[in-house]
């Protein structure tokens, strides 16, 4: 299923699917728009299936729920939440315009790559493992932003290929580029989500 949202000068369009064969993908998302920020976020239950998703369905309505919380924070509650389930992977970002800044924050192997109107790729360092009720430290990466600059979050259902990058590097729209995406990616035996975004203002 595709969506399109325009939230607070930042366009964002959402695609996601089920692995074949299951009724029901084992990713969850979530995107929203306060007066502060705009926040996107990934998570990838382990495995398929209906336990998968009650590990990523657990992670995103916990953020849905507390998004306005420290990234540090958010994460350590996530990580609580999925004690004694399957377990998840999990990837959040903020975009603040009033300071014209990225928080973000991942552990596992859910993708992220930020571009830049100029072609500058920035791809941030995940943190290994997965969210699993399990004690662990959690790395919150800063950077800023520019006017233009486009950003994708994935699933490791997409299989990310160079040929890829040059849709973001030159990014029109995000409706744009996750047609081109569903045209030429390959086919996955897994659950696949994409998030990608513009920061039009």
């Amino acid at each position: 299923m595709i969506q399109h949202h325009k939230l607070n000068g930042v366009e964002i369009s959402t695609y996601t699917k089920a692995k074949k064969g299951n009724w029901c993908s084992g990713d969850s998302f979530y995107t929203n728009e306060t007066e502060d920020y705009i926040i996107c976020a990934i998570a990838d239950g382990l495995g398929s299936g209906e336990d998968a998703r009650e590990s990523s369905s657990a992670a995103i309505n916990l953020i849905t729920e507390y998004h306005r919380l420290e990234l540090d924070d958010l994460m350590a509650m996530c990580n609580n939440v999925l004690w004694n389930k399957r377990g998840a992977v999990v990837a959040i970002l903020k975009i603040y315009k009033h300071d014209r800044s990225i928080v973000y924050c991942n552990v596992g192997n859910i993708g992220c790559h930020f571009y830049t109107p100029s072609g500058k790729l920035t791809r941030p360092i995940p943190s290994r493992g997965y969210l699993s009720g399990k004690k662990q430290k959690f790395r919150i990466q800063r950077m800023n932003f520019e006017q233009g600059m486009s950003f994708v979050l994935y699933s490791d259902g997409l299989l990310f290929t160079p040929f890829f990058h040059s849709y973001f590097s030159n990014l029109d729209s995000p409706k744009g580029a996750i047609e081109q995406v569903l045209q030429t990616m390959e086919n996955s035996d897994d659950d696949t989500t994409i998030v990608i975004g513009k920061i039009i203002d």
